[in-house]
């Protein structure tokens, strides 16, 4: 059986400047970016995001479901969140996600927070971080600008460590109930899901 992987084309310029120092564009949690930075490294081509991908909660009481919709002229994901109840699966909310071919990882915890991780593709994203209720409703949203501010490296920096995406450096851990650990720019992002906040 003969395996065949899609790419997803992106410019012929793949290779961009990584700005240092303080040449950052900030952006407040939740807050809609007027001008979006985006630099692409590395690669000509990568593959497209799984057509399917599915997350469960620790204990398994919630289902996060994200389905590419790779035909569409720009790219996105839907997602839908589910309860495990003692009769059947509960729909609790869907949502196309705003991340082109979107995230490049997803956490859900067992109060039905969600956790949203960078881009699938390789971009200094508007939406690094974006954190939804389990009603679906934002409760903060970071940029990699923001992430490197917080940080206080640089931009360069933080991209040279990354193994995942723009910024991400290790496997994420979540810490119960509310809290995720991520590897970043040499030290430990933490993420609060409850209250939207992130620090190191």
């Amino acid at each position: 059986m003969t395996t065949m992987t899609t790419f997803v084309t992106l410019s012929a310029l793949t290779l961009f400047l990584v700005f240092h120092g303080n040449n950052t564009l900030a952006m407040k949690p939740g807050s809609p970016s007027s001008i979006h930075q985006r630099f692409m490294i590395a690669q000509d081509a990568i593959p497209h995001p799984p057509q399917l991908r599915h997350i469960v909660s620790p204990n398994g009481s919630y289902h996060l479901t994200l389905i590419a919709h790779l035909e569409d002229s720009f790219p996105r994901t839907r997602a839908t969140l589910s309860q495990n109840l003692p009769d059947r699966c509960q729909q609790v909310w869907a949502q196309i996600l705003p991340q082109n071919y979107g995230p490049r990882l997803a956490l859900v915890t067992d109060r039905g927070d969600t956790l949203l991780l960078d881009e699938w593709i390789n971009v200094a994203s508007p939406y690094a971080i974006v954190m939804l209720d389990a009603s679906g409703e934002i409760v903060g949203q970071y940029s990699f600008d923001d992430i490197v501010a917080i940080s206080g490296r640089t931009r360069a920096s933080v991209v040279e460590r990354a193994q995942q995406g723009f910024w991400i450096a290790g496997e994420p851990t979540l810490k119960p109930p509310n809290l995720v650990e991520v590897p970043t720019a040499g030290a430990t992002l933490a993420i609060n899901l409850t209250t939207g906040e992130i620090s190191f």
